[in-house]
């Protein structure tokens, strides 16, 4: 079902276990050593397309990658595990995570030298240096024994029944298969598994083992007796087989690479040793479009196509990390793996290839140009024609170099040379153009639809073709040098002006867009198409037609930034060349995206991650072409890159994203469920990944802390992201990534943890702390309270003392004084020399005095009892309305009824008393009316008549204090007093006093 590649070297019946990285030993051989087997696959009718070339790249210690890589193996999942003499790795396309040894695993053992891959998930692993075999599950490593006396476990490969069969070496050699009841030796009369390993399970279901020295053996897994077959076939060395995708089965040795003969295959030679680099030992896989690979041990690696048998060598000249080079494996995506002692290289399929013999000479850099589906490109003098499906052949040399290519739609292909234009290619071939003077750069050239040239020289502004001569085109110089050039359909001149203005000329009249005022920065290339003209600019792609133009932003769109060239094929592809590297994407997608400009666009972009894929070049003019073929031919600064229209057919793995662990206070652990961080913790730091072995660098991320943050917030390709100052509680991290062609996906991955509160940070602590503020506020309040009624006591005491002292004072001088007038006055009337008028008056004025006594003798009673806290107000009013005093008074009361502070009751009853005898003596009134209002804000009192009211100066008469008492007695409330003349004759006297001060008791 899933294979595995064992890596140490033991040597041959020696006893001791050598790592090949470390021996130094190039000629030893090492038959202990298993060859890793092939993934089981359904049986697959046809190979589908190879790629043209492959993607190398590689890991080192400089990447964190392990060195001395031993196996290989790839999970369920799609993770690469990767065994070396450091241990057990997990790589995700990113990043190497180790993987701690089982409990109690001997500190000396941690060389995994054989992995392998069951269909469960789980992952079987065995140790050098008597470590045993141990499997991963469940997240962590577990010992699965050590069968037999194992010094070493050389392979391991799974069996139909998901169980692994393993060799051993270094001491012990044999075949073990793992049942339920433990490690069952594997006994065979037909061959000696003390020299033999199982590499290989088909698809037929057949277990294939290789011996050292001896004959391959196949064994169909079934209930009957272990009783493998010998196989027709020698083995020299230590040979290795493998399953191509048509079911073929071959075995590579010394002796070469051949064909196994098998249920009716004949054995054949493919490929002979003397084409193989030397070996110590193979290890091989053949990846699903049926290439063979195999590593050597100390040659490098060599890939072979069987049908054709062409060979190639890769070693370190040829970017390898290390020839020493034994652990392969082909993945589910096309890749081919490749461990060495130094690190780790991929070999992914690609449709790029490096045009040969191609590398930039001389100043001007490369040119490039396409004509009658041919594509014509330029390298110092030198002129290339490359035909449809052939290599490039020279076809013009124009001394001293040439600074400009460019095709006509009348088949003519133009060189730009520093004294004069030459057609290279087309119906006037031969044909020469001076230039006005000696030139040093030509910026760009194009020729119209009639085939005349136009160009701009450096310094000479637009130049255009008339006749046999070069002529100069009017543009105001204020727009600056044209810099590329091209004639859209419709045959007008489209131009970039000193990277800043895009202008199309269109029969005399010149159409300017700024860049600066469109937001398009540092326009750069043209590309015409049939409706439009794509400008490539440093701030992304711009689409330019009779409606305007239409903007792709490079911040929307990041693989668009810096945009040097652009071309469509006729299968519907548009390839683009920029900062970023070589992208492909659809045609018609790209089209609709100028319509919704903020919407991903699904595209593929060949990055650095390919060192072939170079940056682009600097200057101007076509920077990308193709062919008749639909092959692409893209400049960069170290050659010429070509792409062959070619997509990968398998389908693409299914991503995983995954949150990889959380940090805080200098610790960092592994992300799970209910992850709680301790107090204190203010900030953390988020760990997380994509399991993509292909295109990892490509992906963008987007996170969001619930919580925190309102929405997305894009983290770019970030594998980490840090959030500060956060409180005590619970948040949920999530997570989304995009798919290989840069499109949001909806599944993600999520994080929930939990920062602990101190103490002073709980519920708890801020309740008990809320309920002790509301009981020393409560004591304080008590406290108040009890200040505040001690000294309302000792004011209350010191009020009734002096209404005492003033009621004794009234008794004994004014009272006692105002008696003693009357009985006088009393005396004087008992004399009978009065007149009848004079003694009733006398007796009217005695009786008034009595009056003014009696009303005395109760003030002073009053000021001797005992004063309540609040009054009615309309009862202490009332004896005005009845003292039998003319005009009468009529007392009204509205509102709810509520009792007024005593202080403010004699105030308010002192003014009434003073504004009512006021009417009653100067206002000639027929009614007086006292009106009571107790609002809840406001108690409102007021005195009105309808006598004849103020005239003149009467309400400030010298003499008259009635008035300014009024209003002195209402500034001592607080209150607001208004006297007037009201509105239909007769004063009024209005008293506003606020309810929290007239309700206070």
């Amino acid at each position: 079902m899933t294979h595995t590649q064992g890596k140490l070297l033991p040597l041959w019946r020696g006893g001791a276990v050598v790592l090949f990285a470390l021996c130094g030993l190039a000629g030893l051989a090492a038959p202990g050593a298993g060859a890793p087997p092939v993934t089981v696959q359904p049986h697959a009718a046809q190979q589908p397309a190879p790629p043209p070339a492959w993607q190398h790249r590689s890991w080192t210690a400089r990447d964190h990658a392990p060195r001395f890589v031993q196996s290989l193996a790839q999970d369920r999942d799609g993770f690469l595990w990767v065994g070396s003499v450091e241990g057990l790795f997990r790589f995700d396309g990113t990043t190497f995570e180790a993987v701690p040894p089982p409990p109690g695993h001997p500190r000396a053992a941690t060389a995994v030298s054989a992995l392998a891959a069951a269909p469960d998930g789980s992952i079987w692993l065995g140790y050098a240096g008597r470590g045993g075999v141990a499997v991963y599950r469940d997240g962590r490593l577990h010992d699965a024994g050590r069968p037999g006396d194992a010094a070493e476990i050389t392979s391991i490969t799974i069996g139909p029944d998901g169980e692994p069969w393993i060799a051993v070496g270094d001491g012990e050699h044999a075949v073990y298969r793992h049942t339920a009841g433990g490690w069952q030796a594997m006994i065979a009369p037909t061959f000696d598994t003390n020299e033999a390993e199982p590499q290989l399970l088909s698809r037929q279901g057949d277990m294939w083992f290789v011996t050292w020295g001896g004959q391959p053996f196949r064994w169909p897994i079934g209930p009957g007796p272990f009783h493998p077959t010998a196989v027709p076939l020698t083995v020299s060395g230590g040979g290795a087989m493998m399953q191509t995708p048509d079911d073929a089965l071959y075995l590579i040795d010394s002796q070469g690479l051949r064909r196994v003969p098998d249920r009716g295959a004949a054995a054949r030679l493919v490929v002979p040793g003397t084409a193989l680099p030397s070996a110590n030992f193979y290890r091989a896989v053949a990846d699903p479009f049926g290439r063979i690979w195999a590593t050597t041990a100390i040659s490098g690696l060599v890939a072979i196509w069987p049908r054709s048998g062409a060979v190639e060598r890769i070693g370190e000249e040829q970017g390898l990390t290390s020839d020493r080079a034994s652990p392969i494996l082909a993945d589910r995506d096309g890749n081919v793996w490749v461990g060495t002692e130094r690190g780790l290289d991929r070999f992914s399929p690609s449709p790029l290839r490096v045009l040969p013999n191609m590398a930039p000479r001389g100043g001007s850099g490369l040119l490039a140009t396409a004509q009658g589906g041919r594509v014509y490109l330029a390298n110092d003098a030198a002129v290339y024609q490359i035909d449809p499906d052939q290599a490039p052949r020279p076809l013009a040399q124009v001394p001293p170099w040439v600074m400009g290519l460019c095709a006509g739609a009348n088949g003519d292909v133009w060189a730009i040379s520093p004294d004069h234009a030459q057609v290279v290619a087309g119906p006037h071939r031969g044909q020469t153009l001076p230039m006005p003077r000696h030139v040093l750069e030509v910026k760009d050239c194009a020729a119209d639809a009639s085939g005349a040239l136009w160009l701009s020289p450096s310094g000479l502004g637009l130049l255009h073709q008339v006749g046999a001569r070069l002529e100069p085109v009017a543009l105001d110089p204020r727009l600056g040098q044209p810099q590329s050039l091209a004639f859209d359909r419709q045959g007008r001149l489209v131009m970039i002006l000193d990277r800043r203005t895009i202008a199309r000329l269109d029969h005399g009249a010149l159409s300017t867009w700024d860049g600066s005022k469109i937001g398009f920065e540092r326009p750069g290339t043209l590309s015409v198409r049939a409706d439009d003209v794509l400008v490539g600019g440093t701030t992304g792609l711009l689409r330019l037609d009779d409606k305007g133009v239409q903007i792709l932003d490079a911040r929307d769109h990041p693989w668009l930034f810096d945009t040097r060239g652009v071309v469509s094929t006729a299968a519907g592809q548009t390839w683009l060349i920029g900062y970023h590297g070589l992208s492909r994407v659809s045609t018609a997608a790209l089209t609709q995206a100028f319509a919704n400009p903020t919407r991903p666009i699904p595209h593929v972009t060949f990055d650095d991650d390919d060192r072939r894929i170079a940056l682009p070049q600097s200057g101007s003019g076509e920077q990308i072409v193709r062919d008749g073929q639909d092959r692409v031919f893209a400049l960069t600064r170290q050659g010429v890159l070509e792409a062959l229209p070619w997509a990968n057919p398998l389908p693409e793995t299914r991503f995983s994203l995954f949150v990889r662990a959380l940090g805080a206070n200098g610790h960092e652990w592994p992300a799970r469920p209910g992850l709680a961080l301790p107090v204190g913790t203010t900030q953390v730091t988020i760990r997380y990944g994509v399991l993509d072995l292909a295109t990892p660098a490509q992906r963008r991320f987007r996170v969001r802390l619930g919580g925190l943050d309102d929405g997305w917030v894009a983290n770019g390709t970030a594998q980490d992201i840090s959030y500060a100052n956060l409180a005590p509680g619970t948040y949920r991290f999530d997570v989304q990534t995009t798919d290989r062609e840069g499109a949001w996906q909806p599944q993600g991955a999520a994080l929930t943890f939990t920062i602990r509160a101190a103490f002073w940070q709980t519920t708890w602590f801020r309740l008990a702390v809320a309920a002790l503020v509301l009981f020393v506020a409560q004591a304080l309040y008590r406290q108040r309270t009890r200040v505040l009624i001690a000294r309302a006591k000792a004011k209350r005491e010191g009020q009734i003392a002096e209404r005492e002292r003033i009621a004794r004072e009234l008794h004994d001088t004014l009272l006692q004084g105002v008696q003693g007038l009357i009985l006088r006055f009393q005396a004087v009337a008992a004399r009978g020399a009065l007149d009848r008028t004079t003694r009733a008056e006398l007796d009217a004025a005695l009786e008034r005095g009595d009056d003014v006594v009696a009303a005395a003798r109760d003030r002073v009673i009053d000021l001797r009892s005992p004063a309540p806290n609040a009054v009615d107000l309309a009862r202490a009013l009332a004896p005005l309305c009845s003292d039998g005093h003319v005009p009468p008074v009529m007392l009204r009361c509205s509102g709810k009824p509520r009792t007024v502070a005593i202080a403010v009751a004699e105030e308010c009853v002192a003014i009434a008393h003073e504004a009512v005898a006021n009417a009653r003596r100067h206002a000639q009134a027929q009614t007086i009316t006292i009106a009571l209002h107790h609002g809840r804000r406001m108690l409102t009192l007021r005195i009105s008549d309808d006598g004849v009211g103020f005239t003149g100066a009467t309400q400030d008469a010298a003499g008259h204090f009635g008035l300014i008492g009024m209003r002195e007695r209402a500034a001592t409330l607080g209150a607001r007093i208004e006297i007037r003349n009201g509105a239909t004759g007769g004063v009024v006297v209005q008293l506003q006093v606020p309810g929290r001060r007239a309700y206070r008791a």
